[in-house]
């Protein structure tokens, strides 16, 4: 290989409507970066204050049962989700609740004890995982 990897430079995420799509991942701090709008392309890139990016896509069919790639019975390739780091499951937890946005699973510990996880769906039922690192 001739060439490095540096880092991700955005999460693209299909989505049906804009402008719900564009709300929700407000409320999770992501905003919309006017270089980052093609219309023609039907995509919307949003940042987060700490450098994170991500894409709408949103030319997406709403599915009549759940999330194609994780609710069907057949499983099918393809991205599952998007994980993020976080500083504290409970003040997550928390606001989830107050802004009344249900966790599909978790909170849950994964591996050794060292990460507790939940998950999340957006609008499209895409799913968004939170992880929180723990140092004990």
């Amino acid at each position: 290989m001739n060439f490095n990897t540096l880092e991700l430079d955005h999460i693209g995420i299909r989505v049906t409507d804009l402008d719900i799509a564009e709300a929700f991942y407000a409320k999770l701090g992501f905003l919309r970066d006017p270089d980052e709008f093609a219309p023609q392309a039907k995509a919307c890139g949003l940042v987060h204050a700490n450098g994170m990016r991500i894409h709408l896509i949103y030319n997406g069919l709403a599915a009549e049962q759940g999330n194609v790639l994780l609710d069907a019975p057949v499983k099918r390739p393809g991205y599952t989700h998007a994980a993020f780091i976080i500083d504290s499951m409970d003040t997550l937890l928390s606001w989830l609740k107050q802004e009344n946005i249900r966790v599909s699973e978790g909170p849950i510990m994964m591996g050794h004890g060292r990460r507790m996880v939940c998950f999340i769906r957006d609008p499209d039922l895409n799913v968004l995982e939170f992880n929180e690192i723990l140092t004990a």
